[in-house]
């Protein structure tokens, strides 16, 4: 969602995560900041900049998020490679900047190689303001 006036990045997001996908208070309680990532795109008043505060949560096994303010039209869950596959080969079925948190999230976690190519621009054009 939107980042409010009056929350912190840690607050609106603990408030997303009941709304949106109805999390419970424990599975919530242990969501971990993880940086910011960027992005810019052309729009017809010009180059548009924003900025997406990323969080990391595990999911308990076994759990699946429930769509709870009708905000969110489904949620699929799928391992990181299989989301990887599908950035790869399927990138129109994703939301630009769902798919940009994924690569980053991927990268922060050793899912993408350094050997691969390409990897050191991801590294730097997910973080320019």
């Amino acid at each position: 969602g939107g980042q409010p006036a009056g929350l912190s990045f840690l607050e609106n997001v603990e408030k997303e995560c009941l709304e949106e996908a109805s999390l419970p208070p424990e599975v919530i309680a242990q969501i971990q900041p993880a940086g910011v990532v960027s992005y810019r795109y052309t729009t017809r008043k010009g180059l548009s900049t924003k900025s997406i505060a990323v969080f990391d949560l595990e999911f308990p096994e076994g759990m699946s998020p429930i769509c709870g303010d009708g905000e969110v039209e489904e949620f699929n869950l799928m391992t990181i490679e299989h989301a990887l596959e599908s950035i790869r080969t399927k990138l129109p079925l994703w939301k630009p900047n769902a798919a940009l948190v994924m690569v980053d999230f991927a990268l922060r976690h050793g899912f993408i190689s350094s050997e691969e190519p390409g990897y050191e621009e991801l590294q730097t054009l997910l973080r320019r303001s």
